[in-house]
């Protein structure tokens, strides 16, 4: 059950149930607890409800029944935490802690058992997180997610929802409310935590850019928005990636490229292996192949038996760089579609490139295949037919498609026929444009999430 649907819960509970008994309960002590309140988070158990007052007291009302009880002790949101804040004790030995949910939603008092020393009946001690394994304290990382110039998402003084009341991150005194000064920053870590109802981990960093002083020293970043940055080049890590032309003669210096292993254990002199790889999971051939100059095509390895602290050369050709435009070839599962479906395609339109959800390694190894010799033409191989198809393979569009009921569609695209792409491009030479017709699969149900891949360099 949600946190909202919760809420309604406890909303209608609290408007019509009161405790009921014959004879009420007095408050004989009641306390504010003074201990450091990080000890102070709880977790309800469930067994108990949660009122405005003691239970037993005469006018309590319920704000949370057992029901809603138990499913915020179930809940994967850190939202769901409790501090407890005060403590008392009636008559009849009974003790009850006021609580707050993290977010705020649900405050009262829960039944605590009898004794002031130990948590019991409807609530219990939580650790919202637990100890995690925290990166090589030389390991140097970045944002792996976009920054902002007018808020922050990213750094907090703690893991979110990890502690009451504490949130976003403090510099020089002032909450942090931009991200985008941090962009290129590089960050080392010196502790982590996994938050124990999100099951996220979360580093706390311990240098920016070099230095233990900086104002972000201390607060935490989510571990999935950063990633590990390349280990500093050595004879014993890298390799040196020279490109050539035809004729052997290497390009200019400027396109030289250093491909680096993660791997800390290689020397200087040891082959440079498919199996060792780079931050971007690259291996060296990989590597050598996606940094190919601008203008230019991957041709072959010169040499395949590279080492580290050694040169990798490879030779490329000049290049001109063709672009295509795709149009609709035929529908698939059309009788899917109502008569009134909005926008739904046409045999012959053309497909916005954009509207497709296309996998960006796919994607660049589509744009590496649409270069080549401007003396070639397109169709003497099959690597453009055969990387289009790589790319589409039944990729779905992000384009919802409407009834006037309501319903949606979207459709999934592939490549149309070998001899049919041949046939419209027989006269194309790199450099000139392509035509590629595709087929689109009706889909019932909403399309997946828009995609953010750039195609500027691969359609028309």
């Amino acid at each position: 059950m949600g946190l909202a649907a919760l809420s309604f819960v406890a909303a209608g509970a609290a408007a019509t149930t009161t405790a009921n008994a014959s004879s009420y309960a007095k408050v004989t002590s009641n306390k504010t607890l003074t201990t450091d309140a990080t000890t102070r988070n709880v977790t309800l158990t469930g067994t108990n409800a949660l009122y405005t007052k003691a239970g037993t007291l005469k006018g309590a009302k319920v704000v949370a029944t057992t029901t809603t009880a138990s499913a915020l002790n179930k809940s994967n949101q850190g939202k769901a935490n409790f501090r407890a804040y005060r403590v008392a004790t009636t008559n009849r030995g009974s003790v009850y802690y006021k609580v707050v949910s993290f977010d705020g939603n649900y405050r009262g008092w829960i039944y605590g058992g009898k004794s002031t020393s130990a948590y019991a009946g409807g609530v219990a001690s939580y650790d919202t997180t637990k100890t995690a394994t925290a990166p090589s304290a030389s390991d140097s990382y970045t944002l792996s997610v976009a920054t902002s110039t007018t808020e922050n998402t990213l750094f907090y003084k703690q893991p979110a929802w990890a502690q009451y009341k504490v949130g976003r991150a403090t510099v020089d005194g002032k909450t942090l409310t931009s991200t985008d000064a941090y962009k290129s920053s590089k960050f080392t870590f010196g502790a982590a935590v996994t938050t124990s109802r999100e099951g996220e981990t979360w580093y706390q960093i311990a240098s920016v850019d070099g230095s233990t002083t900086n104002g972000l020293v201390g607060a935490w970043v989510k571990a999935s928005n950063v990633k590990n940055t390349a280990p500093t080049a050595t004879a014993d890590n890298s390799v040196k990636v020279v490109y050539t032309d035809t004729k052997g003669n290497a390009l200019s210096s400027s396109y030289d490229q250093t491909f680096v292993t993660t791997n800390t254990d290689t020397k200087a002199g040891q082959l440079a292996a498919s199996t060792f790889k780079n931050v971007d999971n690259q291996s060296l051939s990989d590597f050598a192949k996606l940094n190919v100059p601008s203008g230019y095509k991957f041709s072959s390895f010169v040499n395949t038996d590279a080492t580290f602290g050694g040169t990798q050369y490879v030779k490329v050709t000049e290049a001109a760089s063709s672009k295509l435009t795709l149009k609709v070839g035929a529908i698939a599962n059309a009788s899917a579609l109502t008569p009134d479906t909005t926008g739904a395609l046409a045999v012959n339109d053309t497909v916005n490139p954009s509207s497709i959800n296309f996998d960006s390694t796919a994607l660049a190894n589509l744009a590496n295949a649409l270069k080549g010799d401007k003396t070639v033409k397109v169709t003497s191989t099959d690597d453009v037919y055969n990387a289009l198809s790589a790319a589409l393979n039944a990729t779905a569009g992000n384009v919802n498609y409407t009834n006037s009921k309501g319903t949606q569609y979207h459709y999934t695209f592939t490549v149309g026929q070998k001899a049919t792409f041949n046939t419209v491009n027989e006269l194309a030479h790199y450099g000139d444009s392509l035509t590629a017709n595709v087929t689109a699969t009706v889909v019932l149900g909403k399309a997946p999430v828009a995609s953010t891949t750039t195609t500027a360099d691969v359609f028309n």
